[in-house]
């Protein structure tokens, strides 16, 4: 009687295990399925959303008409400037450090 008694109560303790080993790991899936369903839905409700910040085409420079004597007057800046820095290099003072190169880029 007192071996029936313990393996009912073993029967009843390891069927119990089970059952929340199962119910557990049911809900575990649920919790994924759910997940998943809603990654769906959020990624269907982006595809309704208006494309108008999706750049669809391939980016090209936009560049319109170039001013040749901007260009040109950019470009002897430069190389003003440029003369500056070597003559500095070569020979550093506080004059050769300070001193302008005369020209000034100038819109028109």
């Amino acid at each position: 009687m007192l071996g029936v008694l313990i393996g009912g109560l073993f029967a009843f303790a390891f069927g119990g295990m089970l059952l929340i080993l199962f119910l557990s790991a049911r809900r575990i899936e649920d919790e994924v399925n759910a997940s998943a369903r809603e990654t769906q839905e959020l990624r269907k409700r982006a595809t309704r959303i208006p494309r108008f910040f999706v750049i669809t085409s391939r980016p090209s420079p936009q560049i319109g008409r170039v001013d040749e004597k901007l260009l040109w007057q950019l470009q002897q800046y430069v190389q003003a400037e440029q003369m500056l820095a070597d003559e500095f290099v070569l020979q550093p003072s506080l004059e050769s450090l300070y001193r302008e190169s005369g020209r000034k880029p100038v819109g028109h």
